[in-house]
């Protein structure tokens, strides 16, 4: 039994030159609604709709003779009049005579996905439109302003239903394009290879991260699972770890001064990730495990469930795919973890190791009985709070951690992988 994932969000864009696909879409804005769902095939370069007819459109349940078909909506506009209908035709023939490519891009949604976040009632067949058309202009602004077109583009676009799934179709053009040229060599009918300059036409892979990011964060509401976190935080650990005399414990005294003696004579080295701590970093995180198993086991119980929603989130969003790269997200954010609080046992011994060195001075120095007892014991003060201060900044670390749980990162890297695995 197969445990692959449809994603919940699929976006997908192409360009075109062809003068024949220009010319059938500024006849596709004069139609009626249903009509111009029946006349989608002749302007759109997705004929095959995404890449492959048979195994897509059963995937996804696309149906281009669909009838239903929202009005056609622009950045500011949701119905066009006459009058604004015929200004986007203008613009579209003059981006066609000044030989712009005509991106088109497709958002498609499982119904599941959008009945889950409240957009749509299977029972009804109820879209929140209003909706829709907020994301598909949040996007189309990412997209214009990373690609530094919201300037110079013009785009239209239409909601498109059937039986299986919701999706948008927009068209992008510049009536005056600002794209650099660039030569591309092409293969004819008869075998022979043709060389065009043309505008470019192809976008950058961050540019469709992005876009997705603004469509999914702006559906899929995870605040309150943030608020959790931050409750957590704030009130399970924060809160108990003031009234905690940490220079007394015994079980993080022995560790820290067995791993200060491993630690290389040279400072400047006592990073986590320097190849230089490499024999020593399992005892580090030996000790970033022993201190959470002692003041944070519950907690870390909580955070480990929240990443697993986390993860299972990322999968419903993005699917499995071949390499399953939501799967690598809950180690990334423990890695993460053990190296900020690694890190900051590290600041903590640099810190000791001062301390030591000072009494080491102190041993050479010829003080009176008085000042030299005055002197141990501010040592021995400023010893004791190592301990102390080192629990405080791996609180500070371990806070900062998990108050960084958050998928839009890691979204965009995702996304950037999927665009160029296909």
């Amino acid at each position: 039994m197969s445990d692959k994932v449809t994603p919940g969000v699929i976006l997908s864009s192409r360009f075109v030159f062809s003068e024949k696909k220009f010319a059938e879409y500024i006849n596709y804005i004069d139609r009626s609604e249903a009509v111009r769902s029946k006349g989608y095939n002749l302007y759109s370069v997705y004929t095959d709709y995404m890449d492959n007819p048979e195994k897509q459109q059963q995937k996804l349940g696309f149906n281009p003779k669909s009838e239903r078909t929202s009005a056609l909506f622009t950045a500011t506009k949701d119905n066009l009049t006459l009058d604004e209908k015929e200004n986007l035709k203008h613009q579209f023939l003059k981006a066609q005579k000044n030989e712009s490519p005509m991106w088109q891009n497709v958002i498609s949604f499982t119904n599941e996905f959008l009945e889950e976040n409240g957009l749509y009632d299977s029972a009804s067949g109820f879209l929140d439109e209003n909706k829709i058309r907020y994301v598909t202009r949040l996007a189309m602004n990412e997209m214009l302003a990373n690609e530094k077109m919201d300037a110079s583009a013009v785009w239209s676009a239409s909601i498109h239903y059937n039986t299986d799934n919701i999706h948008i179709h927009m068209a992008i053009v510049e009536p005056n394009p600002t794209r650099r040229k660039k030569e591309f060599t092409t293969k004819k009918k008869d075998g022979t290879k043709e060389t065009k300059v043309q505008f470019k036409g192809m976008l950058k892979p961050k540019t469709f991260s992005k876009m997705k990011s603004k469509v999914i964060n702006n559906i899929v509401d995870r605040s309150p699972q943030l608020t959790k976190i931050n409750e957590i935080i704030r009130n399970d650990i924060v809160k108990e770890k003031r009234g905690k005399n940490s220079h007394k414990d015994k079980n993080l005294r022995g560790q820290f001064l067995n791993l200060y003696s491993k630690l290389p004579p040279d400072e400047r080295l006592w990073h986590y990730n320097m190849n230089a701590l490499n024999d020593v970093r399992p005892q580090i995180d030996d000790f970033t495990k022993i201190y959470i198993d002692m003041y944070h086991k519950r907690d870390f119980a909580e955070l480990n469930k929240q990443l697993d929603e986390q993860q299972e989130f990322l999968k419903s969003v993005y699917g499995s795919g071949k390499k399953k790269m939501y799967e690598n997200y809950k180690q990334t954010k423990i890695n993460d973890l053990y190296t900020r609080m690694g890190n900051a046992i590290l600041n903590e011994l640099k810190n000791y190791d001062k301390t030591m060195r000072f009494e080491r001075e102190l041993s050479h120095q010829n003080l009176s009985p008085k000042q030299r007892l005055k002197e141990k014991s501010r040592c021995r003060s400023r010893r004791g709070s190592s301990i102390y201060n080192l629990k405080k900044a791996v609180n500070k670390e371990y806070i900062d951690s998990k108050n960084n749980i958050e998928h839009e990162k890691l979204e965009r890297s995702i996304e950037w992988e999927i665009e160029n695995e296909r």
